[in-house]
């Protein structure tokens, strides 16, 4: 409607402006939920722009780590390489030595290795000679080599693995013959399988970090002249050979050849600190991620256990101890939050050389402009409507008396338009559509819309811009959001099912994919039910109503799904509980699954002329149990599941009608010409009257009369006040005119006397 409540602003003016306080009061809540909206829009675009900033620079600093990881890598393998070389060098240096000073092995001791027999009594080991088994222990000579040559220790082993000689005091020391044991590798030096072995660093059976290498060598010995084994050097086994005039046997001249093992630690801390710089401790420790981020890596196990972490707490920890989503490790790019340590995380992971590498970007400091952004967009989006509200809030008088001449225009034109204002109960003006066109499926041209009809097609052309382009990206037409963009990853499903900013933006798609594909399934449904008919159109209706219901009970439990919510336990936990509460609520859920139909199917709304049960009135509320019906000044409260027979008369102008009997003597010409001369001046009179009176001529011929009949278009409500008025219009123009009308049969009962009691005055 055009006609408005407007206050004058500067009255005195030349040119005075008007304040249109109804446009104002219904545009008002528009701008503020408008506004509302617009923040609620930057919050979540900035909230997903903030995560694409994560993602990009969590990308970067993996392919960094990448570059860094595996250029390690490589100069790791020099720089092993460099050392195997030089330990292999220097080991070889001092077994030449050793071998040649047998002075080492020689040098008294009180050690001697032994074992313990069935019976728990020692047994002493013996060595090829016969004798006991000795061990030196804190050799000067070795511990001089050691220092000369920056390792820690030397050991020397005999064939069957016992320490003979070293510079430490662990002289008991024996190779392992268990396979699992951290000494056991070396017996593959001693047996001659291999010239050299360089153990990886680990901590030894003394709880030490300590790293080995081990090479082959000889010893020899010979008996004295009291029988005692004594240790000779290479040169005098070599002279022996060269007198018998043979070589390489193993004994010669009463001297014995023995293949050993030297074994020597290098010292940790020099390796390290050249090694450090190689290491992935190193390459994923550096401080790359601003903001307090970290490099986090899992191995490929079942259990996916922490092998590298800031945190040294999480180290050796799985990634089900830590919280760590399982999808992280699908093999997949995966973006998510995870609680690492009671810490919620931003998280990149990737599968690289056998590892599971992530980013984590500390939450609480990730998003960090999206709540003032926001608020600055409202902010410019409340001055740029403010601005646009008083440009329709705000006229001149030459503008009031156009829209008074366009308001009187679309009041004679619209009296047969679908669409209209009603008040509500609330006595707010709103648009309404005729109640007979609300199940039509008819398509509404835009010229015939509402003014809420045509922003709901607006806001769905806007909302359907964003939809194009994600269904483009799905497709892959558009190359510009990048594979590893957000929105790819969205598509992709490969996030958390439970509540997060990736499950809302997948139940915002669905929602509107769904609601698009019913709107566009309506557009067929519509053409073959004008072809097919009256069947067709109740198939149609059908159809239509199977769509709609199947579709929004889909989405809803899909969209449950998404978030997390295990969607057919709850559809068994919802049969399970209807069953229990319906033997005792029967009667409340069958009011409230009718009040959901009724929302649902539209068979009246608030604002609606509706008569139920013989009861008209107004609808003034639909509640999820009861429906309350304004009429005559009462309230008629129904409960949803007894409403039924609804007799909904919403539309702009309803038919009062008056009928009046005429004898059949009086001329019906006569009588037409002078309702034709009275009838136009009735609507003068009587403003409720929006088109007419009209006169329908004879409309019944009874036993001593027929019947004329006049009728008016008015408001619903205005229906009885019209057709009263009419009733006396017609008898004052009849009696104005000489009209005789009809007399009716008198059947009223005869009124009682009244009896007057005795000594009262009659």
């Amino acid at each position: 409607g055009v006609k408005t409540e407007r206050v004058p602003l500067f009255k005195d003016s030349a040119s005075p402006l008007y304040f249109n306080k109804s446009v104002f009061r219904k545009v008002m809540p528009l701008m503020l939920i408008g506004i509302i909206i617009v923040y609620a829009i930057s919050f979540y675009t900035q909230t997903l722009l903030e995560i694409t900033e994560g993602v990009d620079k969590s990308n970067v600093i993996l392919q960094e780590v990448i570059g860094r990881y595996e250029e390690g890598v490589d100069s790791r393998e020099i720089i092993e390489d460099y050392y195997n070389s030089r330990f292999l060098s220097t080991a070889k240096l001092i077994t030449f030595y050793v071998e040649d000073c047998p002075e080492i092995m020689n040098a008294p001791s009180d050690f001697y290795h032994s074992a313990y027999d069935k019976d728990g009594n020692r047994v002493y080991l013996l060595d090829d000679e016969g004798n006991n088994l000795k061990s030196v222990a804190g050799s000067r000579i070795l511990q001089k080599l050691c220092d000369e040559n920056r390792i820690e220790s030397i050991y020397i082993f005999d064939e069957g693995g016992h320490t003979i000689a070293t510079n430490t005091g662990n002289w008991f020391f024996c190779l392992s013959q268990n396979e699992n044991d951290q000494s056991y590798p070396f017996r593959r030096v001693l047996e001659g399988k291999t010239d050299s072995y360089l153990q990886t660093a680990m901590t030894n059976d003394l709880g030490e970090k300590a790293q080995f290498f081990g090479v082959t060598m000889n010893y020899y010995t010979k008996k004295d002249a009291a029988g005692n084994t004594q240790y000779v050097s290479r040169y005098d086994y070599e002279e022996a050979c060269a007198a018998a005039g043979v070589s390489g046997v193993r004994t010669v001249g009463g001297i014995t050849k023995h293949s050993s093992l030297l074994q020597i630690e290098l010292d940790v801390d020099l390796v390290d600190s050249i090694m450090s710089a190689t290491s992935a401790d190193y390459v994923l420790s550096s401080k790359m991620l601003a903001g307090g981020g970290a490099i986090i890596m899992f191995d490929t196990s079942k259990d996916h256990v922490c092998v590298y972490s800031p945190v040294s707490l999480s180290i050796g920890r799985t990634a089900d101890e830590l919280g760590i989503s399982p999808k992280a490790f699908s093999g997949n790019v995966y973006y998510g939050f995870n609680r690492i340590n009671g810490v919620s995380y931003f998280q990149v992971y990737r599968l690289i050389d056998n590892y599971f590498i992530a980013t984590a970007l500390p939450k609480s400091q990730m998003f960090t402009s999206r709540t003032s952004i926001s608020r600055i967009t409202a902010g410019v989006c409340f001055v740029l409507i403010t601005i646009l509200l008083m440009t329709v809030t705000i006229t001149s008088k030459e503008e009031e008396e156009i829209y008074d001449i366009i308001s009187s225009d679309r009041t004679d034109d619209n009296l047969n338009s679908s669409i209209f204002n009603i008040i509500l109960p609330s006595g707010r003006f709103a648009s309404t559509t005729r109640a007979m066109t609300r199940w039509n499926n008819r398509y509404i041209p835009w010229n015939e819309r509402s003014p809420e009809m045509k922003l709901a097609t607006i806001v769905g052309w806007i909302a359907a811009i964003p939809l194009i382009y994600i269904v483009i990206s799905a497709l892959g037409i558009n190359k510009a959001s990048g594979g590893n963009s957000v929105i790819s990853y969205i598509l992709s499903a490969g996030w958390d099912r439970s509540p997060n900013i990736f499950a809302l933006s997948g139940c915002i798609m669905v929602i509107t994919v769904s609601t698009i594909a019913i709107e566009l399934f309506k557009i067929p449904v519509r053409l073959c039910t004008a072809l097919l008919g009256t069947r067709g159109e109740t198939v149609g209706h059908l159809i239509l109503s199977i769509v709609k219901y199947g579709g929004t009970i889909f989405t809803l439990f899909y969209c449950l799904y998404l978030f997390g919510i295990d969607s057919p336990s709850l559809l068994a936990s919802a049969g399970i509980l209807s069953l229990v509460i319906g033997l005792g609520a029967q009667s409340l859920i069958k009011d409230i699954i009718a009040g959901i139909f009724i929302v649902f199917e539209g068979e009246f709304r608030v604002g609606d002329i509706v008569t139920i049960n013989n009861f008209r009135g107004t609808v003034t509320d639909i509640g999820l149990r009861t429906t309350k019906i304004s009429g005559n000044g009462n309230i008629k409260i129904f409960n949803n599941s007894e409403i039924s027979g609804v007799l909904n008369m919403t539309k702009e102008t309803s038919v009062a009608s008056a009928a009046i009997g005429l004898e059949y003597g009086q001329d019906i010409d006569y009588v037409e010409e002078v309702l034709a001369r009275e009838l136009p001046l009735l609507k003068e009179e009587n403003k409720n009257i929006l088109d007419g009176p009209t006169n329908l001529g004879v409309t019944e011929l009874a036993e001593r009369r027929y019947v004329i009949t006049v009728i008016a278009r008015c408001s619903e409500k205005n229906v009885y006040e019209v057709k009263g008025y009419l009733n006396k219009a017609l008898l004052q123009i009849f009696h104005r005119n000489g009209i005789r009308i009809a007399n009716q049969p008198n059947t009223a009962a005869k009124k009682p006397e009244t009896s007057i009691p005795s000594g009262e005055v009659k």
